[in-house]
């Protein structure tokens, strides 16, 4: 005899396919569900039976005081790690200069910190003609070529994955497993 499913009767008998007297039934010549069905209808109970509490006084406040203290720490473990990396760069970067002074011709240091120097300050021109022609081409291409190359990355992002993602299943569904 095939024993029906009739855990779904337990919890929700109003939505469950099988009707009530169904339940009954069953419950009549099957000693394990009956059981199962009491402790269920006992848990029940003991939920009905707990009292209801109402949050204190004052949760809601407390709740967003603790939201805001939390994003404050992690706006300042944010700065943190960045000054601390900041300072680490830094660091390294006067090591670097220190030992050319030290190990290398006077000249040839001079002349790098000149071209570092040079090269960092033409930096801030160099994003505003960067950003100039990227917006200049951006209003220049038609709408429809944007939405065909931004297809077209779409499409080769996924196609390796998709083709991963197959392997990896064909693979393991066979028993051999990644490394």
């Amino acid at each position: 005899m095939k024993h029906p499913p009739i855990e779904p009767w337990y919890c929700e008998i109003e939505k469950a396919e099988i009707q009530p007297q169904n339940l009954e039934r069953h419950l009549t010549t099957c000693s394990h569900c009956l059981e199962t069905y009491q402790a269920w209808q006992e848990v029940e109970r003991a939920l009905l039976r707990l009292p209801l509490h109402a949050p204190t006084s004052g949760f809601a406040n407390r709740w967003q005081s603790y939201a805001r203290v939390r994003s404050q720490q992690t706006q300042e473990a944010f700065w943190k790690w960045s000054v601390g990396l900041v300072s680490v760069a830094l660091l390294v970067i006067a090591s670097m200069v220190t030992l050319l002074i030290l190990f290398f011709d006077s000249s040839f240091v001079t002349e790098m910190i000149s071209n570092i120097i040079r090269m960092l300050s033409r930096l801030p021109l160099t994003w505003l003609q960067l950003r100039y022609a990227f917006t200049f081409w951006l209003r220049e291409i038609p709408p429809y070529w944007i939405a065909t190359f931004g297809l077209f990355l779409y499409a080769w992002t996924i196609l390796p994955l998709g083709t991963w993602l197959y392997a990896f299943i064909k693979f393991t569904s066979r028993g051999v497993k990644p490394s």
